[in-house]
């Protein structure tokens, strides 16, 4: 069975479309040909061929940036407190970006062993790409340049956010914690950011409901949650996959990213006036 199901992935006679192709993923996680794991990565390869760059990014509100006239000391402080290794480097305000530091070379430059006495002379070039860029896309180019962070602009020129080759691999092999993430992490801070179409909204899964409800200035199902994920649980009754979609209220909801125990990303549009 599991060579006859491969046989089928390569050699796809059957299955006319995307959703074919899931459908037969679908059968074989059932028959246990292959393991529920295997079927979430897979799935992810394919949310990395149909998402855009401003489905996933880390939005421009969440972007912990460095001052191209902060001192040496205060970098690390920063690189201390937050745990990344690659900071943009702003002058101003986050629409004018000097260029990306890495954490790594902060260390010879404290130290003296390097001749480097300023952020600005530690500077490398920032990459900037377009909201509209294909994830997939975004991951060759990362792969082909090697480089791991990109600026993300709006039609305008306006920075709307950052993206980095972890969060692509996310959306393939699920959550990556290294040695800076709590658990507690998932539990902390909402978001929830306008998409380029037409009332569409990025929500982050632990966005709290009362937020929700502010922001939208509406009035939820009381289910006995705390966060959105949690009332879109409550309605679907299942734990659902990448790409489930469902309707309530004012709101057309679909799942963008899902690990194997909870929602991540979610897509919402207003349908009509609320």
């Amino acid at each position: 069975d599991r060579e006859n199901f491969f046989l089928r992935l390569l050699h796809p006679g059957k299955p006319d479309s995307l959703e074919d192709l899931e459908q037969v993923i679908d059968d074989a996680r059932r028959r246990e040909i292959i393991s529920r794991n295997t079927e979430d990565m897979i799935k992810g390869v394919f949310d990395v061929g149909r998402q855009r760059v401003s489905e996933i990014m880390i939005p421009r509100s969440q972007m912990i940036t460095i001052n191209s006239n902060a001192t040496l000391e205060q970098a690390a402080s920063t690189v201390a407190s937050s745990g990344h290794s690659r900071y943009p480097v702003i002058s101003g305000d986050k629409d004018h970006i000097e260029g990306v530091l890495l954490a790594k070379d902060l260390l010879p430059a404290l130290s003296g062993l390097s001749s480097c006495n300023t952020i600005k002379d530690l500077l490398r070039p920032c990459v900037i790409v377009p909201e509209s860029k294909h994830v997939s896309s975004m991951l060759r180019e990362f792969q082909n340049r090697r480089f791991h962070l990109a600026v993300v602009v709006d039609e305008f020129g306006g920075v709307s956010g950052l993206i980095t080759i972890e969060d692509i691999l996310e959306l393939i092999v699920g959550d990556i914690d290294d040695e800076y993430d709590r658990e507690d992490d998932e539990d902390e801070g909402a978001f929830i950011s306008k998409a380029r179409e037409k009332d569409t909204y990025i929500v982050k899964g632990t966005t709290p409901v009362e937020d929700f409800e502010e922001y939208f200035k509406v009035k939820l199902p009381q289910a006995g949650v705390d966060t959105f994920a949690g009332l879109v649980l409550h309605l679907l009754g299942y734990f659902p996959k990448s790409g489930t979609k469902l309707a309530f209220n004012h709101f057309d909801i679909e799942i963008l990213s899902a690990g194997k125990q909870r929602i991540n990303l979610l897509r919402v549009k207003v349908k009509d006036t609320i």
